[in-house]
């Protein structure tokens, strides 16, 4: 699903070629998708609304930009980008594309940024005090704090919709990449998933009760799994086969990327006809 580009901040362009989808991310209203596309060696931010129409380009940079993430207020959204160094940094811009403004100056690696619900932090992945790890900040950058010390590399925080605790993946250089939640402060840890494969890209439901992530265990290419928050009742959504979903605020819907490097599409689907395709494990 991807229509012809339509004029925004980042400028207009002819109808693309084949583009990677790394990843999406919905508006707080649920009318609107941001996603990064991968075309011609560069990495740019999208949006379009929730059917697949009025795709903009938001970026046109020369760099990577990727990772989106909403304010709450749905008036900005938070990336990361490389065009001003070798190592990413966190921006912020208006949800037109304007005004981008950027937030960490750290010599080291700041990527994955996540708006926090009620809008006072961002919490983001950073090297910047060896391997990656979860850190918070204010909206406008200041008071980075560091909130984990765990072996591996950590990726893709996402917090909880109460703002009460944070989701993400650690990679640990075993090929059995697991996700865990931490609490808003970064303590209390807790392992959610187990055993073989790639565990990867974790969210949460709207109710915060589910983990929504994409695993390879089964064998047969990434599939979106459901699992409760403790680590129990481990489901696969057969019918999604995908290494990136995000549950729409409302729990009506998901949105997911499907295909593999280097095209893919996005889709969204109604939640209730992807539990339909429920296997129990």
């Amino acid at each position: 699903m991807f229509p012809s580009l339509s004029e925004g901040a980042g400028g207009t362009e002819k109808p693309p070629s084949a583009m990677f989808h790394q990843e999406v991310s919905w508006s707080p209203d649920g009318t609107r998708i941001s996603f990064t596309g991968y075309r011609d060696d560069n990495w740019d931010v999208f949006v379009m609304k929730a059917d697949g129409s009025q795709v903009v380009r938001l970026t046109q940079e020369p760099a990577e930009d990727r990772y989106t993430t909403w304010s709450p207020d749905g008036k900005r959204i938070a990336f990361a980008s490389n065009r001003e160094g070798k190592q990413d940094d966190i921006y912020v811009m208006n949800a037109d594309g304007s005004g981008v403004t950027r937030l960490t100056r750290d010599a080291g690696r700041d990527t994955a940024p996540a708006w926090s619900p009620d809008g006072k932090k961002i919490a983001f992945a950073s090297n910047r005090e060896g391997t990656l790890q979860i850190y918070v900040m204010a909206p406008d950058g200041s008071n980075p704090v560091r909130l984990t010390k765990m072996e591996g590399n950590l990726y893709n925080p996402v917090w909880s919709p109460d703002g009460s605790r944070l989701v993400f993946y650690v990679d640990k250089g075993d090929s059995k990449d697991q996700v865990y939640t931490i609490r808003a402060d970064g303590s209390g840890p807790v392992l959610v998933t187990g055993g073989a494969g790639h565990n990867i890209f974790p969210s949460w439901s709207p109710d915060g009760k589910k983990i929504l992530f994409s695993s390879d265990r089964q064998g047969s290419g990434n599939t979106v799994h459901l699992i409760d928050a403790d680590g129990s009742s481990l489901t696969p959504l057969a019918g999604l086969k995908s290494f990136f979903a995000r549950w729409s605020p409302d729990g009506s819907r998901i949105a997911y990327i499907s295909g593999s490097f280097p095209a893919t599409e996005i889709h969204v689907v109604p939640a209730d006809s992807a539990k339909q395709h429920l296997e129990a494990i």
